[in-house]
């Protein structure tokens, strides 16, 4: 029979959440319980809640959403990762500057991949149920609505640069991270016409056989017991129910960034607001059998560049070859020295990828 152990090591860990939590729920004067649903209090604001949050209005719902540039110039869409995350580690770097959720308050206009702007029109949203775009309900977000969204965004920007110019322009650069390779793939497959090109870092998975591949070559998260994320995830549990969108926004948060209420001004934290909920709505169908958003793609006629860090084509040595034939014209660009965050801790390098490619 083995003997249990206490890890003492945890004790302070524990102690220090704890208190964290606390505070968190706890007004200055002790007396009045902060209520941990009310918008603002754990998390930030939606554009449902804050006035002074850029926004469009497409497809029947306010998104988050901001443009950097000359309109006059060729339009690209940026699509974030999650599904549930948002776009700040498009337009920061990691240690450098990360954007103030404000933009009157940013001291740096041109940061991370929005530096961009001097040569193209770069459209940044966040994507329904996620960010800062408003919150859904289970069962009221799909895949296909997701598709629909992006196409309602450039039309909205392909027409506002035609009222603004009188240029009329038939279609727009896609820019898709993680999760956001997956949603390109599905417009194009649905739209192919309405994309020049498009460029992916570490997109998720196209096909069932990808999805399968990744899954079986991913670490559990069991192997990472003891790690100070996941303890503070699992301690999470014991304070915070997820019966609401703030406090499962909040819950996220906490294991991945070890959040408190101030979460989304640290200069080390790549989003505003997850959309917790929002990944529980399988936006890519990918537990079906017949998952596959490629059907179509043989009609697309641009080019695509899939970027992936070093450490994560170490990781998954044959995912490359599941995903790339699957585009008709299609290459691939490796950095060195960086994972899954790329764009967020090189965007430099990768603008510079982006401009070659695009400009070819």
């Amino acid at each position: 029979m083995k003997t249990k152990r206490f890890n003492i090591k945890l004790i302070p860990r524990i102690r220090a959440i704890n208190l964290a939590v606390l505070i968190t729920f706890t007004l200055t004067n002790c007396e009045t319980l902060v209520d941990p649903d009310e918008p603002g209090n754990l998390v930030p604001k939606t554009v449902v809640e804050d006035p002074l949050l850029p926004r469009i209005e497409v497809n029947g719902t306010s998104l988050h959403a901001e443009s950097f540039g000359d309109i006059h110039d060729p339009v690209i869409i940026f699509l974030h990762g999650g599904p549930g995350s948002d776009y700040r580690a498009f337009i920061s770097q990691t240690g450098i500057e990360n954007a103030s959720r404000y933009p009157s308050e940013r001291t740096i206009t041109n940061g991370g991949l929005s530096q961009l702007q001097d040569e193209y029109y770069c459209v940044f949203y966040d994507q329904r149920g996620a960010g800062l775009s408003p919150r859904f309900e289970l069962g009221e977000v799909n895949f296909d609505m997701y598709v629909a969204d992006l196409d309602a965004v450039i039309d909205h920007y392909l027409q506002k640069k035609a009222n603004e110019t009188g240029i009329v322009d038939d279609q727009v650069y896609l820019l898709g991270w993680s999760y956001g390779g997956i949603l390109s793939t599905g417009y194009i497959n649905k739209y192919p016409e309405r994309v020049k090109d498009v460029i992916m870092y570490e997109t998720g998975p196209f096909t069932r056989e990808a999805w399968d591949y990744f899954i079986e070559n991913t670490t559990s998260v069991f192997e990472q017991l003891g790690e100070d994320w996941l303890e503070g995830y699992l301690l999470s549990h014991e304070h915070i129910t997820p019966d609401t969108h703030e406090r499962a926004d909040y819950k996220m948060l906490l294991g991945a960034f070890q959040a408190n209420q101030e979460f989304h001004e640290n200069p080390n934290t790549p989003m505003w607001r997850v959309g917790a909920f929002i990944g529980n709505e399988n936006l890519d169908f990918s537990q079906s059998d017949n998952y596959d958003i490629t059907s179509n793609l043989i009609n697309f006629q641009g080019r695509l560049l899939l970027i992936g860090g070093e450490f994560t084509a170490n990781e998954y040595p044959d995912y490359l070859d599941l995903q790339l034939p699957l585009y008709p014209k299609a290459e691939y660009i490796e950095i060195p020295g960086v994972g899954h965050t790329g764009p967020w801790e090189k965007p430099d390098e990768i603008a510079s990828l982006i401009r070659d490619f695009f400009n070819e």
